[in-house]
């Protein structure tokens, strides 16, 4: 199991400093078989296209009008899953602002024994975390749960992914590529151009089925036996579930 950190400081010292000590606890935990990444950032607006990633945030911002309590807040805000760490000395975030829900407090400087700790509480955030899939566009990416995903159909060169609410997202990977990220038995590939999420299929008639946004998925009927018959086996194991 993978762990994901995020390193927000925008004191360059500092930044490096705690750059070196998650490395060297990186390297201590490679040996028992744990693999950890981490990202430093200098600035929020670089760490915000891919926070819903990280299992833990480090977070200090000193030197722009917007300081770290408020990068935290509107994290939170976002829907940031990871725990979130406000380290500090120039500002003391507690007695500034008091305690926030979702927002632990740590003095600098942090030591190596700090770190080990901190990987700690990342591994159990990950653990208790809601799985996601990310997709990645021209210009964003984002995170979603497998139930925000009706279906997708492969284009040119891009897989077009239909979600709740009304959404959609060009994802730039090819539909082979994206049925693999997605590994669940709720999805069934309709054709080599098509996957759907058989919880988000409304009715079946014939060579389609309707969606529950109101598309209609159609497949061959030379695939209708085996696709119909996987449905079916879905169907039938949902309603025992429920």
């Amino acid at each position: 199991m993978a762990v994901f950190i995020a390193l927000l400081d925008d004191d360059p010292a500092d930044r490096k400093q705690s750059e070196r000590l998650l490395s060297r606890e990186r390297d201590e935990r490679v040996k028992k078989g744990e693999v950890i990444y981490y990202d430093s950032y200098g600035s929020e607006e670089a760490l915000i296209p891919s926070f819903m990633k990280y299992d833990l945030f480090l977070i200090d911002v000193t030197q722009t009008t917007r300081d770290g309590m408020m990068v935290a807040v509107d994290l939170l805000r976002k829907g940031a899953e990871g725990k979130i760490i406000l380290y500090y000395d120039k500002i003391d975030y507690r007695a500034k602002y008091g305690d926030e829900e979702g927002i632990s407090f740590m003095p600098k400087p942090l030591w190596q024994r700090d770190f080990s700790r901190l990987i700690d509480i990342a591994y159990e955030v990950h653990e208790n975390k809601t799985p996601r899939i990310e997709l990645r566009g021209e210009k964003d990416t984002i995170y979603v749960t497998k139930d925000e995903i009706i279906y997708a159909t492969g284009q040119s060169y891009y897989t077009a992914v239909a979600l709740t609410e009304n959404r959609s997202f060009h994802a730039l990977m090819d539909m082979l590529t994206f049925y693999k990220n997605i590994n669940s038995d709720d999805f069934i590939a309709t054709s080599r151009n098509s996957v759907i999420n058989m919880n988000h299929v409304v009715s079946s008639k014939g060579t389609s089925f309707k969606m529950s946004d109101g598309a209609m998925i159609k497949f061959s009927l030379f695939d209708k036996k085996s696709i119909t018959k996987k449905y079916e086996g879905f169907a039938r194991k949902k309603s025992i579930k429920a």
